[in-house]
């Protein structure tokens, strides 16, 4: 008989079997994990493949959504059907490093009384294996003083994956992620940060992020710089709101190149996203006019991140 749930672990899929069944593989066999598969309208050549991981990983439960719809509404689906005290996320393209899961998951008693648990990862590049950029500010974040630690992964950690999260902080406050195509996991990451009362951080790597060029998210068509637009500029209203240190630059980013490769319609789209939420049309000017400023300081802060990063 199968023993209580105490961990669920979502994945959102689509399209990727063969990396899919990578993860499945790394997942240590405990019947206190509850591993939920969400596929996002697959294409019907895949069908034959999903049933081959169906009948290999028997545990593994499938929620099938008939459409693609993105990564957000396939994780809300997948939350449905959750009954984990805590819920933990993984791209069915990543994976985890099996016997520091294992380890982790075995010390239940540490998690009492906390909300919110972060862990650490590591990157590779999935075509050399070389290490690759992804965990790199999360690295870095690992290792601040504690207290800014904390308040940085609460709020700028932004991805979903490496952080444990109490489901019923989730459910008393109704935190579901944006159904977007583009960074549909900002605002559900740092509502969940927001509610936690108690956040432990565990520098243990247990997770692989890795960089594939084909990733969804490098794809930036006229919708995406919508969305991208839209949710940095919504972010960046809540820090204000809420008083906290943090503002994305980058929310400015599909305007400049927009206006840079002289699509204006696009343009215009990303401006009145940013108009959406306050901004005055003299700040998104100035911010504009600023952005290469920004954008020197990134590429100096990615550099520094760089130093933080885990390479085995």
């Amino acid at each position: 008989m199968r023993s209580e749930v105490f961990y669920s672990l979502i994945v959102p899929h689509y399209n990727q079997p063969q990396l899919l069944e990578r993860l499945l593989d790394s997942l240590p066999q405990r019947d206190d994990l509850q591993v939920v598969v969400a596929d996002d309208g697959s294409d019907a050549g895949c069908v034959e493949q999903l049933q081959a991981l169906g009948a290999k990983f028997p545990a593994v439960e499938w929620v099938m959504l008939p459409t693609n719809r993105g990564g957000g509404a396939a994780r809300n689906a997948a939350l449905g059907v959750a009954k984990g005290e805590f819920v933990f996320f993984a791209d069915a393209d990543d994976y985890f490093c099996t016997d520091a899961l294992d380890a982790l998951l075995n010390e239940k008693e540490r998690w009492a009384g906390a909300d919110l648990i972060f862990f650490n990862a590591q990157s590779l590049d999935d075509q050399t294996g070389e290490p690759s950029w992804r965990a790199d500010r999360l690295n870095w974040m690992m290792n601040q003083p504690e207290g800014e630690r904390e308040r940085q992964l609460r709020y700028l950690h932004s991805e979903p994956w490496c952080k444990w999260i109490r489901r019923e902080l989730v459910e008393r406050n109704s935190i579901r992620f944006d159904e977007t195509r583009i960074m549909n996991d900002v605002r559900f990451s740092y509502l969940v940060g927001h509610h936690a009362r108690q956040v432990l951080v565990e520098k243990t790597v247990c997770y692989c992020v890795c960089n594939r060029q084909q990733s969804v998210g490098k794809k930036m068509t006229a919708g995406r710089k919508r969305d991208y637009t839209k949710v940095m500029a919504e972010t960046n209203h809540f820090f204000t709101v809420h008083g906290l240190p943090y503002c994305y630059k980058r929310a400015y980013r599909p305007l400049v190149f927009s206006i840079l490769k002289g699509e204006w319609n696009d343009a215009r789209m990303c401006a009145a996203e940013l108009r959406r939420v306050g901004e005055s049309a003299f700040s998104i000017a100035v911010n504009v006019c600023l952005y290469p400023f920004w954008l020197a300081k990134w590429v100096g802060e990615k550099r520094k991140f760089r130093q933080q990063r885990i390479t085995s």
